[in-house]
């Protein structure tokens, strides 16, 4: 399980350092800073980063705005803007970009939590596939819309987001071995650790990718190319014995190339 990614392109080094202090207060990891977008957008291609914060008036040929324009057409991945109250015009041109949210500088811990989180969830959002969206709609309406305020999973590209007290840990797919079921809540079994949260397998599955992930049982997805063996009744998973049923069994078979 790895921390989620940050990168800081700030110009006012006192600012950028008490963002990062935050940042790593909240268990995140501050991947790279840069004070030039040009250096932001190299830190970037370079370091994957999960979300990046970004001053709009950055010092330089290139603006936080010019910045997050590569960051969407080129990486694709969601931004938060850092800004004083600037004038209209700066602000229609950010507003242009469709950035994940604003903070206000000088900038406080709970204000960066909020819009880190809420800027992860609405990415995981808007980057589901249509059919992951039905499923998640329906299963909302089959809960008379209970929902919690913080989802307890994010699916970004090839990351699992799992919520983990106040903070999203991230979880590799490929690291995935198996996750069980046990009522309303679901253990994610990864390079022998375990992690436990509340949700139902059927959402779960429903955000992970088909061709990977496959259900050998009620209570059990496993990802595919971690199955070491399959037997009558079971599979064998780094050295597990996990149950699959005949049906399942027969499907998998069948599901499997060659």
């Amino acid at each position: 399980m790895e921390k989620v990614k940050v990168l800081v392109v700030e110009d006012e080094v006192i600012i950028a350092q008490s963002i990062i202090s935050m940042i790593e207060k909240m268990g995140y990891e501050c991947v790279g800073t840069a004070i030039r977008a040009t250096k932001g957008l190299e830190l970037a291609k370079a370091l994957k980063p999960d979300i990046a914060l970004l001053d709009i008036n950055l010092k330089g040929e290139e603006t936080g705005i010019w910045l997050a324009g590569e960051l969407k057409k080129e990486l694709n991945i969601p931004y938060v803007f850092l800004t004083s109250l600037g004038d209209k015009k700066t602000i229609e041109e950010a507003t242009s970009t469709m950035p994940y949210g604003y903070l206000l500088k000088p900038v406080a811990q709970q204000g960066v939590y909020a819009a880190i989180e809420t800027a992860l969830a609405r990415f995981s959002e808007e980057n589901r596939k249509p059919a992951q969206k039905e499923v998640t709609l329906s299963v909302s309406k089959s809960l008379d819309e209970k929902e919690e305020e913080t989802k307890p999973s994010l699916l970004i590209k090839d990351a699992l987001f799992i919520k983990d007290e106040y903070q999203y840990v991230k979880i590799i797919l490929s690291e995935i071995d198996y996750i069980k079921s046990d009522g309303n809540y679901i253990e994610i079994h990864s390079q022998g650790r375990k992690k436990v949260l509340k949700e139902t397998l059927k959402n779960m599955e429903a955000k992970l990718p088909a061709d990977v992930f496959f259900q050998i049982h009620r209570s059990y997805l496993v990802n595919v190319e971690k199955i070491e063996s399959i037997g009558g009744n079971s599979i064998k998973i780094n050295n597990e014995e996990l149950p699959i049923v005949k049906e399942r069994r027969d499907a998998l078979l069948a599901y499997l190339p060659g």
